[in-house]
């Protein structure tokens, strides 16, 4: 079959879409010569263009107006119950030049098509919590449920990351529950190239005035990273802990800087802001621990990236963590501070690092990106019997 695979978000700022797109597209390149199907790829446009190979598509307030008056006349269309008549948008006939057969929709991000379509879903988190602003305000919310409602239900196939992800799907939007692929994040592929590494030297930690026993959070500034009750964890631990976040400003950084103040530790907290890979990996390779304190799951990618860099793992204990990271990290209710502040100390114990680290190692490297293709492949494959009854 003509497969076409459409990408968002190239760019590092994407944070972990990017880290996530990077690894399965390179994965895919490598299997797609034995997969007995053709491929096409597409991105969103990015500064200095797509790689080499993909079709950028149209970007621009040109773009999105042509494309968003299209779909109005659809809806309209949609709500009187008469065919959708009218022009195809560019992705469409982009779709019919090219021959394609199914699409996959290898991030959240989906365009009407008539073919056949995998869509990916990584979380629905705007439905179970929406009370936090990033998912509900200015529409956010209704914009949302507008668009997982149009392409969920007509999936071919939709991908989740584990069993709470299903279920928090078939909750929301009943579909059948063959017709969802359960593949995990994969974890990215510098972080465990950097782990089969001797850890770099401090230099990138030193530059910054980091001390010797820090916490590491490397989230942009949303309201459901929890930034806030890290805070008040670092208030219950002793002056040597420092906690260092990095990530980019969602609208939340200068609040943030207040509450740090309001719990006393705004002089052993540093916001870094956007960080390279190579002061990342540092990061992650001298901490304390990572605390990943988000209350959004059900499956996040810095756990994954800190066990391959041999970063011990505190998590929060939101639902699909358990799934994800099974006796690999320290869960801990995300909103209890107490809690976090002695799972930090009980990594103090030399013995309990150890395993923890081991363990961590060993769930990284099994969670790869050539595993969730081919779970991908497998359903291309089955269903290349289904496609091929019609032109």
């Amino acid at each position: 079959m003509k497969v076409a695979v459409v990408y968002y978000q190239l760019t590092p700022e994407g944070g972990g879409v990017h880290t996530f797109t990077q690894s399965i597209h390179a994965a895919l390149r490598a299997a797609e010569r034995e997969s007995g199907h053709e491929f096409a790829y597409y991105a969103t446009a990015s500064p200095g263009g797509p790689p080499p190979g993909v079709i950028a598509m149209p970007a621009g307030k040109l773009a999105a107006a042509q494309k968003r008056t299209i779909y109005r006349l659809r809806d309209a269309q949609d709500r009187l119950g008469a065919p959708r008549v009218g022009p195809a948008t560019w992705f469409e006939r982009s779709l019919a030049e090219h021959g394609v057969d199914v699409v996959w929709f290898a991030t959240n991000y989906a365009e009407d098509c008539d073919q056949p379509f995998i869509f990916t879903v990584f979380d629905v988190e705007h439905a179970r919590q929406p009370w936090f602003p990033e998912v509900s305000a200015r529409g956010e919310w209704e914009r949302r449920h507008h668009y997982f409602s149009r392409y969920i239900p007509k999936a071919t196939r939709v991908i989740v990351p584990n069993e709470a992800g299903r279920n928090q799907v078939e909750r929301y939007w009943r579909i059948e529950p063959d017709r969802f692929l359960l593949l995990g994040h994969p974890t990215p592929e510098f972080a465990l190239e950097a782990g089969a590494e001797p850890p770099p030297p401090r230099d990138a930690v030193d530059r910054r005035g980091i001390g010797r026993r820090y916490l590491f959070y490397p989230a942009q500034f949303w309201a459901h990273k929890n930034h806030a009750t890290l805070f008040d964890a670092l208030a219950l631990l002793a002056q040597e802990y420092e906690l260092v976040c990095a990530g980019s400003d969602k609208g939340q950084l200068e609040h943030h800087r207040r509450l740090a103040a309001e719990s006393g530790v705004s002089e052993r907290v540093q916001f870094l802001g956007f960080v390279e890979s190579e002061e990342l990996i540092a990061l992650y390779r001298h901490a304390h621990a990572l605390t990943y304190v988000s209350l959004f799951g059900p499956e996040n990618l810095p756990p994954l990236e800190a066990m391959a860099l041999g970063c011990p793992v505190i998590a929060a204990d939101v639902p699909g963590a358990r799934e994800q990271l099974g006796d690999a990290a320290l869960r801990v209710p995300p909103l209890d501070p107490a809690a976090i502040a002695e799972a930090v100390r009980r990594l103090e114990d030399d013995r309990l690092r150890g395993e923890l680290i081991e363990t961590g190692r060993g769930l990284a490297a099994e969670r790869t990106a050539s595993d969730y293709v081919s779970g991908v492949l497998a359903f291309l494959d089955e269903f290349a019997a289904v496609r091929k009854s019609w032109r």
